[in-house]
């Protein structure tokens, strides 16, 4: 399968990797003109015969099964534009669009069936596990997620938030946000934290994001008398029960510590996720039946619940 690779950022050569390693072939390379960095990712994976000296514009012109677009997120729509006016299948990285109107717009293209986003982590096994497992119970529960991040601001949340939005989506389905709060920074310039209460027929859902807090993203899913508890989303643990530990003179305080039923991490010799994307982004292309891949109206409404968890009017793009 031949594909025309447009990006030379880190997470390309994730992409890349896993690509050359499920039948794929690159037959052209390139991102902006003359780019000396996607020249070394070329020569890094011997494959400077397929260099576009002339960017993105001339791998446009190659002939190819399928495209990858892994740029920029503020260079993506435009280019995404220009691929799906060739018709052909597209792996674009997310949330491909910081921008709704610009989403909206992808989501109504004649082509938009040919999208297909890379939300690498509906591929874990870990996560496809509790899906199955919540899929069994008709009474729902509830579920804690968390999202942390090392750096804080809007941009950083819908750069990673993403991810755990659409991971929750992809567990629960569609939910309504029901109340919602949020805190400044010290300087307020940004976003702090971002606390909602959401709800579907089946489950109650609890999001918390914080910035700058030592912590790790979790989804934690409360039913009947089990705890499943991905922590982070490529580590599944399953609880059942409590142990009780008495007091002793080292620790003078009764403990409760869940008892572990089972446990499942996710394993991969590819960046996780990535390896399972690509066969099924090869089934893809070949008009096979894809059933966990995100298409560009699913992707569009993961972005739409990030924003409407900030709360505030996306257009002005202060923070973009």
């Amino acid at each position: 399968m031949r594909v025309g690779f447009i990006g030379s950022s880190d997470i390309s050569r994730f992409h890349i990797d896993a690509l050359l390693n499920n039948r794929f072939q690159i037959e052209a390379v390139g991102t902006r003109v003359n780019s000396l960095r996607c020249k070394e990712l070329a020569k890094d994976f011997k494959i400077i015969d397929k260099y576009c000296i002339n960017g993105w514009e001339e791998v446009l012109t190659k002939k190819v099964d399928a495209f990858c677009l892994c740029i920029d997120i503020a260079k993506t729509p435009e280019i995404l534009l220009a691929i799906l006016e060739l018709g052909k299948p597209v792996l674009v990285e997310k949330p491909v669009s910081w921008d709704l109107d610009e989403m909206d717009n992808l989501s109504s293209h004649p082509n938009r069936d040919r999208i297909f986003v890379a939300y690498n982590r509906r591929y874990y096994k870990t996560l496809n596990s509790l899906k199955v497992k919540c899929d069994e119970y008709d009474s729902g529960g509830t579920i804690l997620v968390n999202i942390p991040d090392p750096i804080e601001g809007i941009k950083q949340f819908l750069s990673n938030g993403c991810h755990m939005i659409d991971s929750l989506r992809y567990i629960t389905g569609d939910f309504e946000i029901k109340s919602k709060t949020k805190r400044l920074n010290k300087k307020g310039t940004d976003i702090s934290s971002i606390s909602a209460l959401c709800e579907n027929k089946k489950w109650n859902i609890l999001i918390n994001a914080h910035s700058l807090i030592p912590s790790n993203f979790s989804i934690t899913i409360n039913i009947e008398d089990l705890v499943y508890e991905l922590k982070p989303l490529e580590k599944l643990t399953i609880y059942k029960g409590m142990q009780i530990i008495q007091p002793t003179i080292e620790e003078p305080i009764r403990r409760y510590i869940p008892e572990k039923q089972s446990s499942m991490i996710e394993s991969s010799t590819y960046k996780p996720g990535f390896d399972q994307m690509y066969k099924s982004f090869f089934d893809f292309i070949i008009n096979k039946q894809e059933n966990n891949f995100c298409n560009i109206e699913d992707a569009n409404k993961t972005l739409k619940v990030c924003w409407d968890l900030i709360g505030i009017d996306q257009k002005s793009k202060i923070y973009i």
